[in-house]
Order: C-alpha cells, then sequence, then structure tokens
C-alpha cells in the first residue's frame, strides 16, 4: 500500500494505492489537527480498507505550510520510513522551462506529471480548486508555464464578503447565461465566466507557443464548469494524487 496526500487549501485528500486500485477519502484542511487526531483517522482509514496490508511509503504534496510538517511526522510514523515531499528539487521525469521552479505549487507538478505520462502531446491541466490553475506541459516533457485565477468558490465568498447586498450562493449550473434574478447572475457570472476565461487563455497560450495543447479537466468543480467548456477535453478526477503515485515510484528509492 501506497499513501499519497495532496493538501489543499480547503480539502486534504489521501489516495491509498493497493496493487492497481486506489481508494481516496477526503478530510476539511481546516481545523487544523494534532498529530494524534491525524494519526488515528489515517489508521482507521488504513484498517477500514485494508487491515491486513501494512503501508510501504507515503508521499505528500502541500500548498498549506501549516499542515505540512504535521502529515509528514504523522506519516513518517504510520509508515515507519521518510514521507516524499514534492517539489522541483525530486526526481520528476520533467523539466523546468520556467523562471523560478522552487515556487511552483506542488500539486501543479503532479499534475504535469500525470499528465506527461498520459500524453505524449502538449497538454493543459486545468484544476478547478480553491484556485483555478493551468498547468502546460510543453513538446518536450517540459513544464511551459500556465496561469493562476480565483476558483469558483472564492469569486462567490468575495462577491458575498466584499459586497453589502449580494447573497451568499449555492454553487450550480446555471440555467442560461442570461441571469433574471441576483442569484442567477451570479452563478452565470462565475461559472460562465470561469469557463470562459480559461478557454481564452488557452487560445492566446496556444498562440504563444504555437502548440496545440490536449485538455484535462480536475479539480473539485471540474464536474460542473465542464458543461460549458467548448473545446474537447478529458476529466479525470483525481489527477493529481495519480501524478503523487507516478513521483513516489521515481523517488522511492531514491
Amino acid at each position: 500500500m501506497i499513501i499519497a496526500i495532496d493538501i489543499g487549501n480547503s480539502s486534504i485528500k489521501i489516495g491509498f494505492f493497493i496493487n492497481k486500485k486506489l481508494i481516496v477519502k477526503s478530510i476539511p484542511t481546516f481545523p487544523v489537527l494534532k498529530k494524534a487526531e491525524y494519526e488515528a483517522l489515517i489508521n482507521g482509514f488504513i484498517k477500514e480498507i485494508n487491515k491486513n496490508k501494512n503501508p510501504e511509503g507515503s508521499i505528500i504534496c502541500s500548498v498549506v505550510s501549516r499542515q505540512t510538517e504535521i502529515l509528514f511526522e504523522t506519516m513518517r510514523k504510520i509508515c515507519r520510513s521518510e514521507p516524499i515531499l514534492v517539489s522541483s528539487k525530486i526526481k520528476t521525469g520533467i523539466t523546468f522551462s520556467i523562471t523560478k521552479p522552487e515556487e511552483l505549487g506542488a500539486d501543479r507538478i503532479a499534475n504535469v506529471v500525470a499528465a506527461n505520462e498520459l500524453y505524449n502531446s502538449p497538454a493543459c491541466v486545468v484544476d478547478f480548486g480553491t484556485a483555478t490553475t493551468l498547468s502546460l506541459k510543453g513538446k518536450n516533457e517540459d513544464f511551459i508555464g500556465g496561469a493562476i485565477l480565483p476558483g469558483i468558490k472564492m469569486m462567490k465568498e468575495g462577491l458575498f464578503m466584499k459586497t453589502s447586498k449580494l447573497p451568499d450562493i449555492h454553487i450550480r449550473k446555471p440555467d442560461k447565461a442570461l441571469g433574471k434574478d441576483t442569484e442567477g447572475c451570479i452563478q452565470s457570472g462565475i461559472i460562465y465566466g470561469t469557463a470562459g476565461a480559461v478557454e481564452r487563455i488557452l487560445d492566446e497560450m496556444e498562440k504563444e507557443t504555437n502548440m496545440n495543447f490536449e485538455l484535462v479537466l480536475t479539480g473539485g468543480f471540474c464536474n460542473i464548469i465542464s458543461n460549458y467548456i467548448k473545446r474537447k477535453y478529458d476529466i479525470i478526477p483525481y489527477l493529481t494524487i495519480n501524478g503523487l503515485k507516478i513521483l513516489y515510484m521515481r523517488n522511492c528509492h531514491a
């Protein structure tokens, strides 16, 4: 059993790989728990999934510094081995054609590593999480750049918190682009706006690079937004977790 942990701004996804089978559990990122609480929680998942299978090792990607150290120590105790912490400095199998690879989010590294295994051609991974990120793989197994914009939840919370009269809404598929009430207008602006922004940004990137990109959608809101994307795309909900397994296999004996 290999345990892959993706620590995001809103949730922590814990992937358990047993041979070729993947089981994913999700817990909130906040409030931050104590090490003993995470240990009990993850050990409970292990017993639930396969109580006779001891974990071989673990890998962590994190965009939340407060959680990184706690879960690193937790996994070291559970697996009795040092977890692999994702960064541009480990063996990734890709090159970084960007100016500051040390600043690159670990989740975006995992996404491009996974896309590199799936596509021989250039590919763009769009991850619809707390932030919406575009991460581009070029022709030569390289990370060539991307874009970051506010995520869907961040947009709706920003409108609610930074205005005096706009309501806090539940995110759902808008019936039409033309909103007929305040909630409908917000739904339209957020969903159609995000889909349109992604396609416009990718259009411009294709012009700048003279490449055509395969489009891969992932993240918590990908199933909603995919209904409004006009390009051909693939949906891979646990792309990041799968990328972590690839990275684990490349680094477990390093």
